[in-house]
């Protein structure tokens, strides 16, 4: 009788660690998954700001491009294009 004793204490034992370890694992399981989210969440707001900047980015580029082109326009109607030393041009 002495060893089932033993065997149910040893039993009830390792019943207890097996709970703390099962709340270890679910404390690890809920800071792994906040984590993920923050990570996921830090990953769209860094997608959505570079998207806004590329966007404004071409935008601005565009309109310079189209101021050129006016300009260029502009200057070959007057006939004056040849005329304008080529420093003294804005860079396109």
């Amino acid at each position: 009788m002495a060893g089932i004793k033993e065997l149910k204490e040893e039993l009830s034992e390792m019943r207890i660690s097996m709970e703390k370890l099962t709340e270890e694992i679910q404390d690890i399981n809920i800071a792994i998954r906040e984590s993920l989210e923050l990570t996921s969440q830090t990953i769209k707001e860094a997608s959505e700001n570079f998207t806004k900047t590329l966007e404004n980015t071409i935008k601005q580029m565009s309109e310079l491009t189209f101021e050129t082109n006016i300009r260029d326009t502009i200057l070959k109607s007057l006939g004056i294009d040849g005329m304008i030393p080529d420093f003294l041009k804005k860079k396109k």
